[in-house]
């Protein structure tokens, strides 16, 4: 197959133009997605499965109850997200523990090294406020945006349309490391026209109205305790939301 040429939309799908995209970094693109289909999909699949089965009900009734602000269908964006979630943050009360939690206790003595190591980096993994600041090869390049200096990484986001985010804009997801970058499940879920200036400061204030209301903590455990806070901010953006890995 022919390359296409500078000012034609990337073959990778980002909808920019192949000059801005995956020109000169097509090597780096390919030999990150064989990676990927080889070594970290395989897991992040059984981890996904274990995840729903351990939730014990329809994807529609715990979007009922975990996502109240939802209006609308449960479409594809939606279910990555709730997949997302029974996986780093749920606790059926069967369990009483996250799905990866348990799934490491049952499964992990099956694993090799690398795939426990991978699980353990994952657990540690918070969905987190980010900015876009571009997209090449398949990653977007991605500053936190709650902390100072952050340094910024690159994330591999695991769904269909997935370049389609403004530079700029800010962005919720959780980076997952994978062989020396990052992956998230699905498109980042995104805030509409807004600025990250402005996401941002809503986000700090809905912190501050928990250390208020509840107890003093850090903008990583509020976000631990409130695992739903940044996409109920998201929920009344247009086209915000996340498409289903593997798609």
């Amino acid at each position: 197959m022919s390359k296409p040429g500078r000012n034609e939309p990337c073959p990778c799908g980002s909808g920019r133009k192949y000059k801005r995209c995956c020109l000169g970094r097509e090597a780096e693109h390919d030999a990150f997605a064989a990676a990927l289909e080889s070594r970290v999909l395989p897991l992040l699949s059984q981890l996904a499965t274990f995840a729903q089965t351990a939730a014990g009900a329809p994807l529609e009734s715990i979007a009922a109850s975990a996502f109240p602000f939802w209006r609308g269908p449960l479409d594809d964006a939606r279910a990555s997200r709730l997949i997302d979630y029974l996986i780093f943050d749920a606790r059926p009360e069967r369990i009483g523990r996250t799905a990866i939690d348990q799934f490491v206790l049952e499964r992990g003595p099956l694993l090799d090294d690398s795939q426990r190591a991978m699980l353990g980096r994952w657990r540690d993994a918070r969905r987190r406020l980010y900015r876009i600041d571009g997209w090449s090869a398949g990653f977007y390049r991605c500053t936190d945006l709650s902390i100072e200096e952050p340094t910024p990484i690159d994330v591999w986001p695991l769904g269909r349309e997935a370049g389609a985010v403004a530079d700029g804009s800010a962005a919720a997801l959780r980076a997952l490391p994978a062989l020396e970058k990052h992956v998230c499940i699905g498109r980042p879920a995104t805030f509409g026209a807004r600025s990250a200036v402005d996401v941002q400061a809503a986000v700090r204030g809905r912190h501050l109205d928990y250390v208020r209301s509840q107890r003093i903590v850090s903008m990583d455990d509020f976000l631990r305790a409130a695992p739903t806070a940044l996409d109920e901010e998201a929920a009344s953006a247009p086209s915000s939301g996340i498409i289903m890995p593997g798609a």
